[in-house]
C-alpha cells in the first residue's frame, strides 16, 4: 500500500512545477519516461523566455528591431524611391542640346563642334549669335515640352532649324537698329518654338528622305514673305538716272564706271576668300573668319567632311561666275552656302565612293544654279531664298540610291570616314 501511494506521487504531475525543474529536477529513468504530451505542451516556452536565454540563430531578429539601419546580408534590400532629376542636372542637359544642335546646322552630332561654331559666329556677329543661340534653345525645349522624342532632342535634331531661324530673324528683321531687338527677340521664340512642330509632321508627309531645314525655310519664309526685308534694296547708280534726265550715253558710261568701280573695290583676297565667306553664309553672316572658324569646327568632326564643305562652297562661287554673277555677291558667298550644304549632305549620308565624290560636286553644282534662280524669283517679293536649294537638291540625291550604279546609303549615317 505504501509502495502504491509512493509510486501514485511520482506519477501525478506537479502544475506548479517550472521549467528549469523539469529539465534539471527529473534526471531519472522515471522523469524522463514521463508522458511525453507535456513536453510537446511546455516545449515552444523558450521563446517566451529572457533575451539571454533565446537561442543564437533568433539573435539577428532581435538586432534588427532594436537596429533597423544594420546592414545584414540576409535581409532584403531596402527599395530607394526614384529620384526625380534636379533643376541643374535639366539645365545642363537643355543646355547640351541646344549646343549640339548649333553644330547639326552642319551635320555635326558634336557639342564641341557646337561650341566652336557658336564661337565663331559670335567673331562675326555677336547679335546674331546670340539670337542664333535663342533659338536653338527655344525650339529643343518646345519639342521637350510637347514630348517629342527625347533621344533626338539630345542629338539636336529638333534645335538646328530653331538656330537658323534666330539667324533668318537677326540678319533680316532688326535692319542693325537696337530698337528693333524686343521684336527681334519675339520673332525668334515664336519661330523656333514652330519648328519641331513643322518638322514632326514632314516627317510623315515626307518619310523617304531626312528633314534637311525644310522647317526653318517653311517657318522663316513665312515671316520675310510678308515683312519683305529685302524690297528696300535698290542700287542707285548716278542720281540723273534716277530722275531720268541723263541722255542714254551718259547713263551707259554711269553704269560702266560703277561696275567697274565695283570690279576695283572687291578685291582679289575677297574673291579668294569667297568659299569661306560661302560657309559663314549657311548661317546667315558675311565674314570668312567666322566661315574658317566653322570650317575648324567640321575638320574636328571629320576632315573628309571638311573638304566636302570647301570644296562645295568653292564649286558654287565658280558657278556663280559662269552664271555672270556680280563679283560683290559672290566674293559674299552667296553663291557658295547651299553647294557647301548639298555637298556635306552626300559625304554625311551615303559611303565614300567615286560615285558618290561625283555625286557630291554635282549637287554642288546643281545648287548654285537653283540659287540663281530662285533668288530671282524670291527677289521680286522681297524675300530671299534661304535654303530652299539645298533642300530641292539634296532631297533628289538621297533618292538616287538603287538608280546609279555605286551609291549606297549609310546604315549610319556620321561622315565619311565611318559610313559603311
Amino acid at each position: 500500500m505504501t509502495r502504491l501511494f509512493i509510486s501514485l506521487v511520482h506519477r501525478r504531475p506537479t502544475p506548479t512545477s517550472s521549467l528549469a525543474q523539469l529539465h534539471h529536477g527529473c534526471r531519472g529513468r522515471r522523469c524522463r519516461s514521463s508522458s511525453p504530451l507535456l513536453f510537446r505542451f511546455i516545449a515552444p516556452q523558450p521563446l517566451t523566455s529572457s533575451f539571454h536565454s533565446t537561442p543564437s540563430h533568433f539573435e539577428p531578429l532581435e538586432r534588427k528591431e532594436k537596429h533597423p539601419n544594420t546592414n545584414n546580408a540576409s535581409s532584403p534590400p531596402t527599395p530607394t524611391p526614384p529620384q526625380s532629376p534636379s533643376f541643374r542636372s535639366s539645365a545642363e542637359e537643355q543646355i547640351e542640346s541646344s549646343t549640339r544642335a548649333i553644330g547639326q546646322v552642319t551635320f555635326l552630332n558634336s557639342t564641341t563642334s557646337g561650341r566652336i561654331v557658336l564661337a565663331s559666329l559670335a567673331l562675326g556677329d555677336p547679335t546674331l549669335a546670340a539670337f542664333a543661340a535663342l533659338g536653338a534653345i527655344t525650339s529643343t525645349s518646345a519639342a521637350h515640352i510637347v514630348g517629342l522624342d527625347a533621344q533626338s532632342r539630345k542629338d539636336g535634331l529638333w534645335g538646328y532649324n530653331g538656330a537658323l531661324v534666330g539667324c533668318a530673324a537677326s540678319a533680316f528683321g532688326g535692319g542693325g537698329a537696337y530698337y528693333y531687338l524686343p521684336y527681334v527677340a519675339a520673332s525668334t521664340m515664336l519661330g523656333a518654338a514652330a519648328t519641331p512642330v513643322v518638322s514632326a509632321s514632314l516627317k510623315g508627309a515626307m518619310p523617304n528622305v531626312p528633314q534637311w531645314t525644310w522647317s526653318f525655310n517653311i517657318v522663316a519664309l513665312t515671316m520675310l514673305l510678308r515683312s519683305r526685308p529685302l524690297s528696300d534694296v535698290v542700287v542707285v547708280v548716278d542720281e540723273s538716272i534716277a530722275n531720268g534726265t541723263a541722255s542714254s550715253e551718259e547713263a551707259a558710261a554711269a553704269v560702266v564706271a560703277a561696275a567697274s568701280s565695283t570690279a576695283s573695290v572687291a578685291a582679289l583676297g575677297d574673291a579668294l576668300a569667297s568659299p569661306l565667306a560661302g560657309i559663314s553664309q549657311i548661317f546667315v553672316v558675311d565674314s570668312p573668319i567666322t566661315g574658317a572658324g566653322i570650317l575648324v569646327a567640321t575638320y574636328t568632326y571629320s576632315p573628309k567632311l571638311a573638304m566636302h564643305a570647301l570644296g562645295g562652297s568653292a564649286v558654287g562661287c565658280l558657278v556663280g561666275l559662269l552664271h555672270g554673277a556680280s563679283l560683290a555677291d559672290v566674293s559674299a558667298g552667296l553663291w557658295g552656302y547651299n553647294s557647301a550644304l548639298a555637298s556635306m549632305a552626300v559625304g554625311v549620308f551615303f559611303v565614300e565612293s567615286r560615285e558618290s565624290l561625283v555625286l557630291s560636286g554635282t549637287c554642288a553644282a546643281a545648287a548654285a544654279s537653283l540659287f540663281g534662280g530662285l533668288s530671282t524669283a524670291f527677289g521680286t517679293y522681297g524675300a530671299p531664298c534661304l535654303t530652299l536649294p539645298f533642300c530641292a537638291v539634296a532631297s533628289a540625291a538621297y533618292l538616287l540610291e538603287g538608280h546609279v550604279p555605286g551609291l549606297r546609303l549609310a546604315k549610319e549615317p556620321h561622315s565619311p570616314e565611318k559610313n559603311c
